[in-house]
């Protein structure tokens, strides 16, 4: 994971997170780490789904912007449940690090991350190929 517990308490404060990750104990006063855990496992695989193709995945030692991302990202997750709904600045922030997801996938942000290299010649992506078979359909077969 690319965040922990402590991260989460750190970026959002102890009581956001003993309300989020125990919606339905108004008494609760500790956090419920299995389930920020949970939370954060889920945000590290939809992180990997966008770095993957340009980044080693997972990424072995991630950045602070990794790091909020994946804060970010579970917090939204905690707060869209059964007995909470979240609020408009978390639906904004999520909404901002999808768009930077989207950056980082495209390329046009850029991690100082080492870049995945392709694993051989025939990975996909590397050009055009060309097959020396003969075509089984063509003009004169399809009338």
């Amino acid at each position: 994971m690319y965040a922990t517990v402590a991260d989460m308490i750190s970026r959002f404060g102890e009581t956001q997170m003993i309300r989020l990750s125990r919606p339905e104990d108004r008494t609760a006063e500790t956090v419920n780490a299995d389930v920020i855990n949970r939370a954060l496992s889920d945000a590290t695989a939809l992180i990997d789904g966008y770095v993957r193709g340009r980044y080693f995945a997972p990424i072995a030692v991630p950045p602070a912007e990794i790091i909020r991302a994946a804060c970010i990202l579970a917090r939204y997750d905690l707060a869209d449940g059964e007995h909470t709904t979240p609020t408009t600045e978390m639906t904004k922030a999520r909404d901002d690090v999808t768009a930077w997801l989207k950056g980082v996938a495209t390329e046009t942000i850029h991690l100082d991350l080492p870049l995945a290299e392709p694993t051989g010649t025939d990975a996909v992506g590397t050009g055009p190929r060309i097959s020396d078979r003969e075509r089984l359909m063509t003009r004169e077969n399809l009338w």
